[in-house]
């Protein structure tokens, strides 16, 4: 006749392997690379004349460019702030600086619609 600690180990030992089997067979399904990554759209940078200003509390842009541009923060971890307008020759808070979430200030990025360069 069993007893009850035969009972309880049998039990046990019966979940034991059901975990190891389905652990063993998953395996596979977690290591495989995905089937396909889409490629990562990036905003282009801001033009030279829009600058970029970090403390340890803001970002400040201002604008030094002939027309408004459209711009956001972008940090290193790859994070990205709000879009802001920068009218010609103002400047604005456009970010959190180096103490907030995100850390230091990668670039400044154009903010969709992107604007359509031409010339050079």
């Amino acid at each position: 006749m069993f007893t009850r600690t035969h009972r309880w180990t049998r039990g046990i030992r019966a979940v034991a392997t059901a975990a190891s089997t389905a652990a063993l067979c998953g395996l596979p399904l977690l290591c495989a690379a995905p089937v396909s990554a889409a490629p990562v759209l990036t905003a282009p940078p801001a033009p030279s004349c829009v600058a970029v200003y970090e403390s340890w509390r803001y970002v400040t842009a201002s604008n030094d460019c002939s027309t408004t541009h459209q711009v956001q923060v972008v940090y290193q971890d790859g994070a990205a702030g709000l879009c802001y307008a920068l009218a010609p020759g103002t400047q604005s808070t456009v970010g959190e600086g180096y103490f907030g979430r995100h850390g230091h200030v990668d670039h400044l990025a154009l903010c969709e619609p992107y604007e359509v360069r031409t010339g050079p």
